[in-house]
């Protein structure tokens, strides 16, 4: 099982700009403007990307998460978010904030 690190602070790359349009049925993407491409997301993966702001920690948003699924298993949430991270992480999307003022 992968582990959320308890002061890990994660922020979205530079080249990535998350968008929600605004109708009933909730359509979420994620832009790179550099490559000019985008991604459809699920409401799940906009809810995490919108919480990570380079200030709160990853175990923060966690909590936020897990209150979302307040009736679900705690260990499969918590597996559901750190997969999600963990995914985002690899495609670059999300990395580590190793900026003390951002």
């Amino acid at each position: 099982m992968l582990e959320v690190k308890e002061r890990e602070i994660l922020r979205i790359a530079e080249q990535y700009v998350l968008y929600k349009l605004d109708v009933n049925e909730g359509l979420f993407w994620l832009f790179n403007v550099d490559e000019g491409t985008c991604f459809k997301l699920n409401e799940t993966s906009f809810f995490i990307l919108s919480n990570i702001d380079g200030k709160t920690p990853t175990s923060k948003i966690l909590k936020r998460f897990h209150s979302r699924y307040p009736d679900e298993d705690t260990e499969k949430v918590t597996k559901d978010f750190e997969e999600i991270i963990e995914n985002l992480k690899r495609r670059n999307v999300l990395v580590v904030n190793t900026s003390k003022g951002k």
